[in-house]
């Protein structure tokens, strides 16, 4: 592989790997296009680093972007989330700690694939118009809709693709009319080898065919935001705690970033190419739904007996580790649940039309 794909994979694949991030109580901003004046900084909301390139960021380079081209856009809706807590067994002299583990597993029910597809294509309707707002044009997918045909495309509109990974499953969605496609940057949620290229080289393409920066936004739409004790040491702590809450919110957004200036023999030969993503979760305020534990199991009781007798015995924690498993089902209903969704994607559009705003194109 040439050194520019090279660098810009890792540059991109550190980012695309907190995709999917379990979206953590302080990171969480509340902003909202109505109180713009009180919303922070956009920088401090997105950033991006250009491959290739040492030490520039995508900011730097956005003056340059007069015109936008948005040929891939995914929502990806959790549907599941799981989060575990650990403790590390230790042993120092006249001290055996035997550490303990905690999950927590929560799974939404509700709400139906028809009102999934209909907040993407509002929610991408609103991106292309906060991009606008910013100055840019935008190239219209009818100006790049017959390049769709050279697109490796995962599910369909009658089948959406769902996957599993790092402990979370989310169900994709791409706006009417759009293929869903990913790149080999995201092989853990589109199923492509790392050095398949095809999409990839497509969105050079298109950068080239219609004299554009192009971007393909990933954004993740999280119900629940999950809280965990971490991976600890039995010197430093004894019990391990998970637990979570509902609470909507885009937990992520990751892009690659194209321009092409010189496209030959398949592949750019000039031009930018970077990443960008967020930097910290937009959350909605706005309530919905129920959370009912379902099931709940842990070994106090069992450990607490063997460790009794293993006393008796001069066995030191006889019983073992503690663990415990937790599940919960968060109820909703469509009209609840695409309220405050469509409000923590409007925020989100609304802060990243803000971005590229505040680096407007040189004339």
């Amino acid at each position: 592989m040439p050194l520019r794909p090279l660098v810009l994979a890792l540059v991109v694949a550190s980012s695309a790997s907190l995709a999917f991030a379990q979206t953590q109580p302080a990171p969480a901003s509340t902003e909202t296009p109505a109180d713009a004046v009180a919303a922070p900084d956009p920088d401090a909301v997105f950033k991006g680093r250009m491959g290739g390139t040492f030490g520039k960021s995508v900011q730097e380079v956005m003056p340059a972007t007069k015109r936008v081209a948005v040929a891939a856009f995914r929502v990806a809706f959790v549907t599941d989330n799981s989060i575990t807590a650990q403790v590390r067994g230790a042993y120092l002299p006249g001290m055996d700690m035997s550490g303990a583990r905690s999950s927590f597993y929560v799974t939404l029910k509700g709400v139906e694939p028809k009102t999934l597809q209909a907040i993407t294509d509002r929610a991408y309707a609103d991106f292309l118009q906060q991009i606008a707002a910013s100055g840019r044009e935008v190239v219209p997918m009818e100006q790049f809709r017959d390049s769709f045909a050279g697109f490796k495309v995962t599910g369909s509109p009658q089948q959406p693709h769902t996957k599993e990974q790092n402990g979370q499953t989310a169900t994709f969605f791409s706006p009417t009319g759009m293929p869903l496609v990913f790149t080999h940057f995201e092989t853990g949620w589109g199923g492509f080898g790392n050095f398949d290229l095809t999409n990839y080289r497509k969105l050079q393409e298109i950068s080239s065919q219609v004299n554009a920066t192009v971007i393909a936004p990933m954004l993740v739409v999280n119900f629940a935001r999950m809280s965990s004790s971490g991976n600890q040491s039995g010197l430093m702590s004894r019990t391990a705690e998970t637990g979570g809450e509902l609470s909507m919110s885009v937990a992520a957004l990751n892009s690659i970033y194209i321009r092409t200036e010189e496209f030959r023999n398949g592949m750019l030969m000039k031009g930018d190419e970077g990443s960008l993503q967020m930097a910290a979760a937009i959350a909605s305020p706005m309530q919905f739904g129920t959370m009912q534990t379902i099931s709940e199991d842990d070994n106090r009781a069992v450990r607490t007996a063997v460790n009794v007798l293993g006393m008796f015995a001069g066995i030191a924690n006889a019983g073992g580790a503690a663990r415990s498993v937790k599940k919960a089902v968060a109820t909703t209903t469509d009209d609840t649940y695409a309220a405050p969704a469509n409000d923590a994607l409007s925020r989100t559009s609304a802060a990243f039309g803000r971005w590229w705003k505040k680096y407007p194109a040189t004339p």
